[in-house]
């Protein structure tokens, strides 16, 4: 009786061990796939890091086309010989002035 008794005891304690086991591989690989693939995981991570990047990279170049601007506006603004040929070229007259233009085909 007591064989028996001690047999169910250590296979009782050999189930709970193995359901015990079982959970916590479950719960390893439910946090795992959670860190690496959930809402907030690594691997959105990555792609909000790279599309960070992208859009620095793209400041950089807005900034850099601002200046020249900048600088263009405040060469135009010291002569004003390039400012009305620069008028000009974009289609504006000065007040009373006609514009001829000409078929250029032959």
């Amino acid at each position: 009786m007591r064989n028996i008794r001690r047999k169910q005891v250590e296979h009782n304690r050999k189930k709970r061990q193995l359901v015990i086991l079982t959970v916590g591989i479950l719960l390893f690989v439910y946090f795992s796939f959670s860190i690496i693939m959930g809402d907030n995981g690594l691997l959105k991570y990555l792609k909000l890091r790279a599309q960070k990047d992208q859009l620095l990279a793209e400041i950089q170049i807005i900034k850099k086309q601002n200046n020249e601007v900048r600088q263009e506006i405040g060469t135009l603004e010291k002569t004003p010989e390039l400012l009305e040929e620069f008028a000009r070229g974009n289609g504006l007259t000065k007040d009373g002035e006609l514009i001829f233009r000409f078929d250029e085909r032959k």
